[in-house]
């Protein structure tokens, strides 16, 4: 009889150290005790946290969701949304000092492109459910990314990766600043919008 395989929607570990980094430092300076985070925390959570996971490794979305709250809720000093976008700024800042967008650097392709094949690059390598799609903007509206398949992909995620992808023009190709919002329009799918800032 043959096994039944459950699909767990999961984020890359090498992304969800970022979370248990913050637990760890939250710990450490004593904001937050063990006996909360294992009261908050079921124990397959616990698991994944106070160890280097294995690069190549897994761990499920629904785990990633629940120990990044506790982080946000201790950290976001009231203002949540802002907090948010600035720790998706930081985690694409961290991910560009260890080098893993040097591929994309001395791109030459039309900048609306290259914005395009980072993004849907790195979630493909990043997250085992979702389909990223990049579509060239006109007007003001410098370009969208639209994810289908996005039911699982957290709040917290959604609104972060607003900083996430706004960081990749400026800081990594060397162009226009850019205003990323996002809306998720279907429980399925989410657009995000980004602007070219204006000089002014």
């Amino acid at each position: 009889m043959a096994l039944l395989v459950t699909f767990v929607p999961s984020i890359k570990a090498t992304l969800f150290q970022f979370a248990s980094d913050d637990i760890a430092k939250l710990l450490d300076s004593r904001r937050l005790t063990r006996a909360e985070l294992e009261r908050r925390l079921p124990p397959e959570d616990l698991e994944y946290l106070g160890k280097q996971l294995a690069a190549s490794g897994w761990v499920p979305m629904s785990t990633y969701a629940r120990v990044s709250t506790i982080a946000i809720d201790l950290e976001c000093g009231g203002d949540r949304e802002a907090y948010l976008r600035q720790a998706g700024l930081r985690a694409a800042a961290r991910l560009h000092k260890i080098g893993l967008y040097q591929q994309f650097e001395a791109s030459s392709e039309k900048w609306g492109l290259a914005v395009g094949k980072i993004l849907v690059t790195l979630a493909n390598v990043s997250y085992n459910f979702m389909r990223w799609s990049f579509e060239e903007g006109d007007g003001p509206v410098a370009f969208r990314v639209v994810i289908d398949d996005a039911r699982h992909f957290p709040e917290i995620l959604r609104i972060a990766n607003e900083g996430f992808i706004a960081y990749f023009p400026p800081n990594v190709l060397g162009l226009p600043k850019t205003d990323v919002t996002s809306e998720r329009v279907t429980p399925d799918r989410i657009v995000y919008t980004a602007r070219i800032e204006s000089a002014g």
